[in-house]
């Protein structure tokens, strides 16, 4: 298992994959590879989606994947 967390100014939820896992700022688990990750409706962030490649996380040390608001 990998570990992941999403950072936006604000609490959203976590769609990867297009599957609903968590909230933004929450350690969330995924497996090993590529995954497409967004924030869902409304599209007001930036980029709309990210696609990392997710491999030597760790729960101590995840995956950070940052969102900006839209400008």
């Amino acid at each position: 298992m990998e570990f992941i967390i999403v950072r936006y100014k604000d609490k959203r939820d976590v769609f990867v994959d297009n599957m609903r896992m968590g909230k933004t700022g929450e350690k969330l688990r995924v497996g090993a590879g590529k995954h497409t990750i967004h924030l869902g409706d409304p599209r007001d962030y930036d980029p709309a989606w990210r696609r990392p490649d997710v491999r030597g996380t760790t729960s101590i040390k995840p995956l950070e994947v940052s969102f900006d608001p839209a400008a």
